[in-house]
């Protein structure tokens, strides 16, 4: 049997640099391979015979090719030695190339900061040898392309082979069989490429302003290839961004942007905000409550901000729908432009419960101590890839290395801060870590932050200045306030004075009462976690089906009670801590009693709260005692700091503002502190 012929080697010369670390212009190696002649070379960039040895090997090569090559090895070369042959080869860069031709993974055999996968230490003959392996890939992907999508093919040939682009202008000729189109055959075919993926009106002014301009071809470029993955799981490298962050303006015009042209078919449908809730949630209208001043829905007005990045403040009542006041932006946002909308909360169980929510509609991850490390691993990829286009984290994820490092791969679309009332020193309950973000934020994206959005039922005036004062002052970025009360009228709420010893034998006969259909379900909140195993153990003793929930409970526990609870519905109550009770959102919870008197009205709102998300009739019971007052003060009198853990705070506040000086102000954590 007849072997295949292998194909004949590109004539190329493969290059690939290696400087000191900290000063480019001091070159170390320089790496060559010509697949052709199967020749490698090593040369020390010190050799007296450097010039001969490259000119030697670069003699009978048609083109150079290298990752990176066009932006970092060949200018370093021209400034140390601008006599060399190979600076009259024609350049083809892998780094430039890789995604035209793989837009759904753009990371194909690469890894952060420009670099080929490779040995633990750098070769740079290896890695000119897979740079030409990488050729060979794309080669291969690219001629697929000729047959399968001639007219994306063909655009691209014209706004690759402008300018000085002889490498590509080369290449594509090669690939397509053909000469250079010309400007009238590349504007016929992006309209037919670009047809029902972008809006008609920023499509013409393309076609007639930019496409023309040398200026605009190589991002015009990407954006096309781009645009024949979109919708998916595809982003744009961060390389990309930064060095043609035209790109992602002609992304943003062409997606992202409404017109106002009633024949546009993508405006229509994609920015639609009726079509996009049925299309996201199944619904056929916002909630008409609550409503704003003008008797307009406060639901629809706080999505049309988010659509427009206006940043807001929106105060909505527990089970107000604020979950789709963000979500259905973030979504749309995702659809159109593959940005990532982050969502800061400080509640683990929250953050699976809306994930879990989301997982038929779109991707969505979270990321807190509840994961195991492969978890952990595996969310931070899809970060990084684009699989995701939300992200729920917990405010202390922003001070990790790996999870920064991964957003750095992404646009981002809004900044959410749910549950913002952890942003204010006069909120019930203030989280420092809260703070970190906003400083983060600024010094992650300087010039242009993403919109931010915040959220909360805590509609205090003090709360709401604070938060306000925070992002203006932080950000410049004042917000919208939009008000919509904290009232629920499907909520019926009671007071029931009730001895301390009475109050297990009540609380029985309040879930037996309720719970005798095969409907709903009920929450019991309890201020000690003594007392949630105590009564639940009361109630599995009278035959209901129930457990405790409290913050001293292992991660597996928790996450073993919460999938029992609230999606597999093997438990029809639970006893629990305010741990719990902000972090659920299961719509048929009947019942609600409070054993003991919470902290404060907004402790008790947000947990009397998690009733009735259905918008049904349910009922909140607060089994009151002079003796829960006691039990309040001696939490008050525990959370007291003594003198001692004064003086090891401000010594650990020195400690840490030694190291960062950039602003007045230091934040930091509890933990931080004690460790």
């Amino acid at each position: 049997m007849a072997r295949t012929p292998e194909p004949k080697k590109a004539q190329c010369l493969c290059l690939d640099i290696e400087t000191a670390r900290r000063d480019s212009a001091i070159l170390r190696e320089v790496g060559v391979y010509r697949p052709d002649l199967d020749a490698r070379l090593k040369v020390s960039g010190k050799a007296r015979n450097f010039v001969a040895q490259l000119d030697a090997l670069t003699d009978g090569a048609a083109f150079m090719l290298g990752h990176n090559i066009a932006a970092f090895d060949q200018p370093v070369l021209k400034t140390l030695f601008p006599d060399l042959a190979l600076h009259h080869l024609p350049l083809i860069d892998t780094l430039e190339l890789s995604p035209i031709a793989f837009p759904q993974n753009p990371y194909h055999r690469l890894v952060k900061d420009y670099k080929l996968c490779t040995t633990t230490r750098n070769d740079p003959v290896r890695d000119a040898e897979l740079a030409y392996t990488l050729f060979l890939d794309q080669q291969r992907a690219l001629r697929e392309r000729v047959a399968a999508r001639p007219d994306e093919m063909l655009c691209l040939h014209y706004l690759l082979a402008s300018g000085n682009g002889k490498g590509a202008a080369d290449f594509f000729a090669d690939l397509r069989q053909n000469p250079r189109p010309s400007l009238p055959e590349a504007v016929a075919a992006w309209q037919r490429a670009a047809s029902g993926k972008v809006c008609v009106t920023a499509k013409r002014r393309l076609l007639r302003e930019l496409l023309p301009d040398p200026e605009w071809q190589k991002p015009l470029a990407y954006a096309l290839s781009w645009l024949q993955v979109a919708g998916g799981n595809s982003v744009l490298p961060p390389w990309v961004a930064h060095a043609f962050p035209r790109t992602r303006d002609v992304i943003h015009m062409l997606r992202d942007t409404p017109c106002d042209d009633p024949a546009c078919g993508w405006c229509r449908e994609q920015h639609d905000l009726d079509a996009l809730l049925m299309r996201y949630f199944g619904l056929s209208s916002f909630r008409e409550k609550p409503a704003t001043a003008d008797g307009r829905s406060l639901q629809r007005t706080i999505v049309e901000n988010g659509m427009a990045g206006k940043p807001t403040l929106a105060i909505l009542p527990t089970g107000g729908g604020k979950s789709l006041c963000y979500q259905l932006p973030a979504l749309a946002r995702y659809y159109r432009t593959g940005a990532l909308t982050v969502v800061v909360s400080p509640l683990q169980s929250l953050m699976k419960d809306q994930v879990d929510n989301l997982e038929q509609i779109t991707c969505a991850g979270y990321l807190n101590s509840l994961l195991t490390p492969m978890e952990r691993r595996a969310m931070l990829e899809s970060l990084r890839l684009g699989d995701l286009g939300l992200i729920f984290v917990a405010p202390e994820q922003f001070r990790s290395s790996a999870f920064t490092n991964a957003l750095a791969q992404r646009e981002i679309a809004a900044w959410i801060f749910d549950e913002a009332h952890c942003l204010s020193k006069w909120g019930h309950d203030f989280r420092p870590d809260y703070l970190y973000v906003s400083r983060f934020i600024k010094r992650w994206q300087k010039n242009k932050p993403a919109p931010v959005f915040c959220f909360t039922a805590t509609a205090k005036p003090d709360v709401v200045e604070d938060i306000c004062a925070h992002f203006q002052e932080r950000l410049g970025m004042p917000l919208a306030p939009l008000q919509g009360g904290v009232g629920r009228d499907n909520l019926d709420y009671e007071v029931q004075a009730v001895p301390v010893q009475g109050k297990y034998g009540e609380t029985l006969r309040l879930l037996q009462e309720t719970l005798r259909n095969d409907e709903g379900c009920a929450i019991v909140f309890c201020a000690l976690q003594k007392t949630t195993e105590e009564l639940a153990a009361f109630l599995q003793e009278a035959g209901l089906v129930c457990a405790y929930f409290h913050g001293g409970m292992n991660a597996a526990d928790k996450r073993a009670v919460q999938e029992a609870f609230v999606h597999e519905n093997r438990l029809r109550a639970i006893v629990a801590t305010n741990a719990f009770g902000m972090g659920i959102d299961k719509p048929d919870v009947r019942l609600v009693i409070h054993l003991d008197t919470p902290g404060s009205l907004e402790n008790y709102l947000q947990e009397a709260g998690r009733a009735g998300r259905d918008r049904k009739p349910a009922r909140c019971v607060l089994l009151y005692d002079e003796a829960d007052l006691d039990v309040q003060f001696g939490l008050l009198r525990r959370s007291r700091l003594t003198q001692h853990d004064i003086y090891v705070i401000l010594k650990a506040l020195r400690a840490i503002g030694k190291k960062d000086r950039s602003e007045d102000e230091v934040v930091v954590t509890s933990r931080e502190i004690l460790l």
